[in-house]
C-alpha cells in the first residue's frame, strides 16, 4: 500500500502556479488520469472523479499569491484519494473577499495597514494584453490584529489598461453661505428711517411735479398771449381803473411792489381833468417798484409804434438780413403828409438804411416810416414780432400818418419794448447803444422832458395825432437812479392843450419822487378845460 502512494503516477504533485494561469481556466484543474496499473486505487475510489466547484470571479486569487501548505498523510489519502489531486482547504480559514469596497488605486496601497505580496509580472502582462480577462483575486492573509472573528479584507489593486479613461472626480458641494445667487435674510427697518425715506421720496415728487406744472403753465401763457396779441383789437378807452395788482409786462421786467403814494397823484390829476382818458406805466428800474394806472388799456399808437419798429430793423441788422449802407430809394407811394421832411424829396432820391432809420425816430417822419416797414416786410411780418417779443397791444394795421387811430399800442407795451432795449434782450448791445442813442436826439421836447429837472437824460418817443398825445422812453436821474415812464392821454381836438399840461405834471411828480424830493401839497396844479 505504501509504495502505491509514492508512485509517480499517483498524482499527488500539484500543477505549477504559472502553467495554471496562462491556460484560460486559472480557477480549473483537470485530475490526472489513473493508468491501468493503480487497481487498488480504483477500486478504493467508487466515487467518479469529479473536479472541485469553480470558484467566482470575485474569489480568484493571483496566479503567484502563496497558499498555504497542507501536509498529506497516508490516512487521508487513504479515506479520499482526490485530496492529493486538489486538497482542500479548512472552511474555517477561507475567508471571502469583500463585496462592498471598491477596487483602489495603486496610490492606495501605500496607506493599506496590511501587508501584501507582490502582484506576478506574467498576470500583469497578461492583463494589459487582453483587458476583458478576469481579473485574479487572491485569498488575504491572516491579519494582524487581536480580533480573529472580523479580520479586514484587503482591497485587491487593479491595474488599469493605457486605453481606459478615469472617473471623473466629483466637485465637492459647496456650503450654503457659499452658494452664489442666495440672498441674506432682509433686516428689518426702523420705522423712523422708513418714515424718513417716505418723507424724501414725497418732497422729491412733489419738486418733480412742481416743476413740470410750472413749464406747462409757462407754455401755456405764452401760447394764450400771442393768441390776445394777434386778435385784440382797441379797448374801450372808458374803462374804469382796475384795483388789480400790475399784470405781467414780459420776461425783462421784475415788478415787485406798486408806488402807492406816487399812484395816489396820478389819480387826483385824473380824476380833476375828466375829459382825459390817462394812462400811465412806470417801473424803477433799480428797485422793481412800479405804478400802473390803465397801463394795460390799448390807445392809438400815433407816431410811439415806430419805436418797436426801429427794434425790427436793429433786429434784422444783427441777423445779417439788411445792411445799415445798404441803399434804399424813395418811391411815390411812400410819401405822406404829416410829421418829417422826406415829404418834400423827389421819388428816386436815394438814401442809407440807417439815415432813414434815424429821420423816422428823431424827426417822426412818415414817409420814412412808410419805407422802413416796406423794408422789413410789411405790418404782417412786423405784427409777428411785436407778438412774440410779448407786446399784447401793439398791432401795425395801416402806414403812417393813420390819423384814424387804427394802430394801437399801451403804456405797458410801450415799457416792455424799451426795458428789452435796455437789457439787450432782442438786439446785441451794439445795435442797442445805437437805438438809445437815436431816440436821445428826438426834437420833440415838449411832454416828457419838460418835467425833468437839471442833469436827466432821456431816450423817448412821442406820438400825436389830433385825439391822442403821448410819450415814452427812459431817464436817467442825477442820483444814478433809472426809470421807465409811458403817458399815453386821449383827447378832443379842444382839449390837446390839457393833455400836454397832464402830460408834463405827471412826469414832474415822477421826478421828484424817485430823486427823493418832497412835493408839497398845494403843488398839485389843477387842470381845467
Amino acid at each position: 500500500m505504501i509504495s502505491s502512494i509514492s508512485s509517480p503516477n499517483s498524482g499527488s504533485k500539484q500543477p505549477k502556479s504559472d502553467k495554471a494561469s496562462q491556460s484560460g481556466n486559472s480557477g480549473r484543474r483537470r485530475p490526472p488520469q489513473p493508468q491501468n496499473g493503480n487497481s487498488e486505487i480504483r477500486e478504493r475510489s467508487p466515487e467518479p472523479s469529479t473536479l472541485p466547484p469553480q470558484p467566482s470571479r470575485g474569489s480568484r486569487i493571483r496566479a503567484n499569491s502563496p497558499e498555504p501548505s497542507e501536509e498529506l498523510t497516508a490516512q487521508d489519502f487513504l479515506s479520499d484519494p482526490r485530496s492529493a489531486i486538489n486538497p482542500r482547504k479548512p472552511r474555517t480559514s477561507k475567508i471571502p473577499p469583500s463585496k462592498t469596497r471598491q477596487a483602489g488605486k495603486k496610490g492606495l496601497a501605500a496607506v493599506d495597514m496590511f501587508d501584501f505580496p507582490e502582484p506576478n509580472r506574467e498576470t500583469v502582462s497578461s492583463i494589459a494584453s487582453n483587458p476583458n480577462s478576469p481579473i485574479p483575486t487572491a485569498d488575504p492573509p491572516a491579519t494582524r490584529g487581536s480580533r480573529a472573528s472580523s479580520p479586514p479584507v484587503r482591497i485587491p489593486d487593479t491595474v488599469i489598461p493605457p486605453n481606459a479613461k478615469k472617473a471623473p472626480v466629483s466637485k465637492p458641494r459647496p456650503q450654503a453661505s457659499q452658494r452664489p445667487g442666495k440672498r441674506s435674510a432682509p433686516q428689518s427697518v426702523p420705522p423712523l428711517v422708513y418714515a424718513t425715506r417716505l418723507l424724501i421720496l414725497g418732497v422729491g415728487i412733489a419738486v418733480i411735479c412742481g416743476t413740470l406744472l410750472s413749464v406747462v403753465n409757462a407754455v401755456s401763457r405764452s401760447s394764450v398771449a400771442a393768441e390776445e396779441q394777434t386778435t385784440t383789437g382797441q379797448k374801450n378807452p372808458d374803462a374804469s381803473d382796475s384795483a388789480s395788482a400790475a399784470p405781467v409786462t414780459g420776461e425783462v421786467l421784475q415788478l415787485n411792489q406798486e408806488l402807492g403814494a406816487l399812484k395816489t397823484q396820478v389819480q387826483v390829476l385824473a380824476t380833476e381833468n375828466p375829459s382825459l382818458t390817462a394812462g400811465v406805466f412806470l417801473v424803477d428800474l433799480d428797485t422793481g417798484s412800479y405804478l400802473n394806472f390803465n397801463g394795460d388799456t390799448a390807445f392809438a399808437s400815433a407816431s410811439t409804434i415806430k419805436v418797436p419798429i426801429l427794434v425790427a430793423f436793429f433786429q434784422a441788422v444783427d441777423e445779417g438780413k439788411v445792411k445799415l449802407d445798404q441803399v434804399l430809394t424813395l418811391k411815390p407811394e411812400n410819401i405822406v403828409g404829416g410829421s418829417g421832411e422826406m415829404q418834400d424829396d423827389t421819388p428816386g432820391k436815394k438814401y442809407s438804411a440807417l439815415e432813414v432809420a434815424q429821420k423816422m425816430i428823431v424827426v417822426s417822419d412818415n414817409t420814412a416810416t412808410n419805407m422802413m416797414i416796406e423794408l422789413l416786410g410789411g405790418a404782417d411780418v412786423l405784427n409777428q414780432h411785436f407778438a412774440s417779443w410779448g407786446l399784447r397791444a401793439t398791432v401795425l394795421r395801416n402806414n403812417l400818418p393813420d390819423l384814424e387811430g387804427t394802430n394801437t399800442t399801451s403804456p405797458q407795451d410801450l415799457i416792455n419794448i424799451i426795458a428789452q432795449i435796455d437789457r439787450g434782450n432782442l438786439v446785441s448791445v451794439k445795435s442797442r447803444d445805437r437805438i438809445l442813442q437815436i431816440m436821445r436826439q428826438t426834437q420833440n421836447a415838449s411832454l416828457l422832458p419838460k418835467g425833468l429837472g437839471e442833469g436827466s437824460i432821456i431816450a423817448h418817443k412821442t406820438g400825436n395825432i389830433e385825439t391822442m398825445l403821448a410819450d415814452a422812453g427812459m431817464v436817467d436821474l442825477p442820483n444814478g437812479k433809472r426809470y421807465l415812464v409811458a403817458v399815453m392821454v386821449k383827447h378832443s381836438p379842444e382839449t390837446e392843450k390839457p393833455a400836454q399840461t397832464l402830460i408834463r405834471d405827471i412826469s414832474r411828480m415822477s421826478y421828484r419822487y424817485l430823486n427823493g424830493e418832497e412835493t408839497p401839497a398845494d403843488s398839485q396844479v389843477k387842470i381845467k378845460n
